[in-house]
């Protein structure tokens, strides 16, 4: 192979490399876009969530209070304590409602971050490659050139 063959066919070499690199970069930071999109989702969805289970254990506490009155009980001691630990319950049912899409979003924040990373590594790591490529193709192209005194 010539010498400027082997010139040209390095810097075409790096040029796909460099074009690779970017490709995957975009690509990971398609990703680390989607994965913000599922994290925000995720936030927004536990807190409609956690409001719906509230309110459904509003509408439990609020039916046990008509019940105890409708049945002529006193709305004090063991019928209160009932109602107060329904609503305990029911309180802890939405923070625990909360506490699950708060950590599905960290989840999904996580491998925001690490494809943000990988974007950047994957993104130096094609241009890397392509001035290797390039150097090596004519530091080789160079040395054919010496050897034969011509670049054709």
């Amino acid at each position: 192979m010539s010498a400027g063959l082997t010139a040209t066919a390095g810097l075409a070499q790096g040029v796909g490399a460099y074009e690779a690199g970017q490709t995957r970069s975009q690509l990971y930071q398609a990703n680390a876009g989607i994965a913000a999109e599922q994290a925000q989702s995720e936030r927004m969805a536990g807190a409609y969530n956690e409001t719906a289970v509230r309110m459904r254990g509003q509408a439990i506490t609020g039916q046990q209070i008509a019940q105890i009155g409708s049945s002529g009980l006193q709305q004090g001691g063991t019928p209160s304590n009932v109602v107060a630990s329904t609503a305990a319950i029911n309180e802890m049912d939405a923070l625990q409602t909360r506490n699950n899409a708060l950590r599905r979003a960290w989840g999904f924040q996580v491998q925001q971050t690490s494809d943000q990373f990988q974007a950047g590594m994957v993104g130096r790591a094609g241009t890397e490659q392509a001035l290797g490529s390039i150097l090596g193709g004519g530091a080789k192209a160079y040395d054919q050139y010496n050897k034969s005194g011509s670049w054709f």
